[in-house]
């Protein structure tokens, strides 16, 4: 190689490493398609594992070819594209709220382009601390670029703050909170520390405010706060039980599904958790999460990591906006599923390899740095190939049941069975398939293999209506003991559900295995159980209940 080519690629690499990560893989959050469901997400995971191959290998050559100009173009990229996706992001909620973008959710007025506010919120949560540090480190500034520069951030700053209280996430909020109070240290720390030594009493009396704002938020959804916590507490007892992991390829939601189950039957319970009691397909807190499906120390691993980048980021003043972008998105897993949406993941790659990049270049020996970057480069490239062709699989299948959906939905059951059948092979990923199928099975009278696909599906979700319709399948094939064992898991599973107590009323008044005393109370449940949701299929049931009861001249409570 000559040395003017050297020279050439010394000055291009590093800019090509810079805009190409940046903007490539920031450009997820754009990445949509609307004739898939929107919480798929197929085509952001494959966009984002695509991009990953490329810029992975640009960010190891503009490394090996000038590792101090690589690093300091990819910090600043880095920071200036997360603002600009930013502010695009804020003025999309600001037209939803204007009603001149549609939503992504029949439920929600503010989405973005995600799927849900909750994700949104937090993906400008963590582009809020790069703002206020590029706002604050540029203010004072005379020159022209400064100037200019000092007004976009303030103009990003102000578009955020504007669309992040309508997204009405209380972990977006605190993570906002937490991540500028971050920044704001880290640039005047001196003045911070003399402020707090100074006016101990002002200070007090904001960390009780801040108390009360704490307290303010967990009423304003206090089910929802509640349900959370139950949420931690049951999957804690999950962790506990089997702190190595899940070894059978279970997700998170088929787990959660068994240990609450076992928490409502072994354990003395409130009547407020059962109220609140769900069937997430998220813990709402990452590391748990990550700790019940791959084990304590994967989870410990990821935290020590990333205390690690904090810790490198801790010696330079200028890593103090990328740096709180890393706490935002340390806060916010600890109450939502960001490490679920490929957005974010964006950005948690975008604030890491910005980071490291920085660590290696605190390593006085290039050959030492290359040789820690070679392998994470190496593993990387293998993730996001094995991701890309996983999704690539996942979306084609999809697209494949989508129009075979039609015939489930509209009654043809027979022709559903079939289509179905072909499918499954493809699609036993997914729960809803999964569940579909099962119930198209039990509906075609084909009981034997619906308990096949349904108990399939219970590896794939928790809800307990796969166990209502394993028991009534169970029913119709004469199978009464283990029709009564799926349906009472099913009461167990969500205590407050009365359509499990309405399908034991109706197995226990079956000729073959008629219990007077079990049909009693389990009817006496049903007439007087207080519903969340007084609807018209809880009417039905009761009535049909009572003339059941009539016909059978046993003793109703009316």
């Amino acid at each position: 190689m000559s040395v003017e080519l050297r020279k050439w690629l010394c000055r291009v690499i590093p800019w090509l490493a810079g805009l190409l990560l940046a903007g490539l893989t920031g450009g997820t959050v754009l990445v949509t398609d609307g004739s898939l469901p929107s919480d798929l997400q197929g085509i952001q995971w494959m966009w984002l594992s695509a991009v990953m191959t490329v810029v992975l290998l640009l960010w190891l050559a503009g490394y090996i070819m000038n590792p101090q100009r690589t690093v300091r173009i990819v910090s600043e990229t880095v920071q200036w594209v997360l603002m600009g996706f930013g502010a695009v992001e804020a003025l999309h909620g600001l037209g939803q709220i204007a009603g001149i973008y549609p939503s992504n959710h029949s439920l929600f007025v503010l989405t973005g382009t995600f799927y849900n506010p909750g994700p949104y919120s937090g993906y400008l949560a963590a582009v809020l601390p790069v703002a206020l540090y590029r706002m604050l480190i540029l203010n004072g500034k005379k020159d022209r670029l400064s100037v200019v520069q000092y007004y976009l951030s303030i103009c990003v700053l102000f578009l955020i703050c504007s669309v992040l209280p309508a997204g009405m996430s209380r972990a977006a909020w605190f993570a906002s909170l937490m991540s500028c109070g971050y920044v704001i240290f880290r640039v005047y720390r001196v003045k911070v520390k003399s402020f707090i030594s100074e006016h101990r009493y002002a200070v007090l009396g904001m960390c009780i405010v801040g108390a009360l704002f704490a307290s303010c938020a967990y009423f304003m959804k206090r089910d929802s706060a509640d349900g959370r916590l139950l949420i931690w507490k049951i999957t804690s007892q999950a962790i506990a039980g089997n702190p190595w992991g899940e070894e059978n390829g279970r997700t998170f939601s088929a787990i959660y599904g068994d240990a609450q189950e076992r928490y409502f039957t072994d354990c003395e319970y409130s009547e407020s958790e059962a109220w609140v009691a769900g069937t997430p397909d998220f813990a709402f807190n990452e590391y748990l999460q990550i700790a019940v499906e791959y084990g304590v120390w994967v989870s410990v691993l990821f935290i020590t990591l990333v205390l690690v980048l904090l810790k490198i980021a801790g010696n330079r003043k200028s890593l103090a906006g990328m740096s709180g972008c890393l706490v935002s998105l340390l806060v916010f897993a600890c109450f939502s599923y960001p490490l679920h949406i490929p957005a974010i993941v964006s950005v948690w790659l975008l604030t890491v390899m910005a980071l490291c990049g920085e660590g290696l270049v605190m390593i006085k020996r290039k050959r030492n740095a290359v040789a820690i970057l070679l392998p994470v480069v190496v593993a990387g490239l293998t993730a996001s190939v094995n991701m890309y062709g996983m999704y690539s699989a996942r979306t084609l299948a999809v697209r494949e049941w989508i129009p075979v959906r039609v015939l489930y939905h509209s009654g043809a059951i027979r022709a559903a069975v079939e289509e179905y059948g072909k499918l499954y092979d493809k699609m036993s990923w997914h729960k809803d398939f999964c569940f579909e199928y099962g119930r198209a099975l039990y509906k075609a009278g084909s009981y034997g293999k619906a308990e096949n696909v349904l108990l399939k599906a219970m590896t794939v979700s928790g809800d307990p209506m796969i166990l209502n319709i394993l028991g009534r399948s169970a029913q119709e094939s004469g199978e009464y003991g283990k029709a009564e064992m799926y349906l009472l898991r099913s009461t167990r599973r969500l205590p407050e559900r009365v359509y499990p107590h309405y399908l034991l009323v109706k197995l226990y008044a079956e000729p073959g295995y008629f219990d007077r005393v079990k049909l009693v109370r389990e009817a006496e449940y049903v007439l007087n159980a207080e519903p969340k949701v007084n609807s018209t299929a809880i009417k039905e049931m009761r009535q049909k209940v009572e003339k059941l009861l009539e016909n059978k001249k046993l003793w109703k409570n009316k």
